[in-house]
């Protein structure tokens, strides 16, 4: 078994490239805009530099960063500072931009507002292109359960579109 170290600026930077674009998809599913998704990426990155993780092999690594990064974006969901309001009526409180049109499909759309356990299979799954199996090391699931997840987040998934197109 061939062990990953993340141990100086090399090494992280290989680490970094060969991650980056997994993490930071796997972060937009959960925060659903650009500018969350890449806080958050950075915040996973950081740990792992910090904290000069080794990893057993490449599917260690993965199921690290994949938990690493839910669970961050679910904190960051959860916290205070996001569920924070102004009153409009307040004189004092800052003009807020606009958020930038992001363009999302129907499907996507529908996708990010699955529950957590269903959007992380769909995502490894569809997205990701990753065969079931590999999707149970990543998530510590059985296998049978991330079937019957997909199975399950599919019919959501249909019921969702089926909404949308009788609007």
């Amino acid at each position: 078994m061939q062990e990953i170290a993340v141990r100086n600026a090399t090494n992280f930077e290989e680490f970094y490239e060969r991650n980056w674009k997994f993490v930071y998809r796997l972060c937009f599913t959960y925060m659903g805009n650009q500018a969350d998704a890449e806080d958050c990426t950075e915040d996973v990155f950081v740990k792992v530099f910090n904290k000069k993780i080794e990893f057993e092999d490449e599917t260690h690594e993965r199921k690290w960063l994949s938990v690493t990064a839910g669970n961050l974006c679910k904190d960051r969901l959860r916290s205070a500072a996001r569920k924070e309001v102004c009153s409009i009526d307040d004189e004092n409180t800052p003009e807020i931009a606009a958020p930038e049109a992001e363009d999302h499909s129907d499907v996507l759309q529908a996708v990010l507002e699955l529950p957590a356990k269903y959007k992380d299979v769909i995502w490894l799954y569809y997205y990701e292109d990753h065969p079931t199996e590999e999707i149970a090391k990543i998530l510590d699931r059985p296998s049978s359960t991330v079937r019957n997840q997909l199975r399950d987040a599919r019919n959501l998934l249909k019921e969702k579109l089926e909404e949308m197109i009788r609007r």
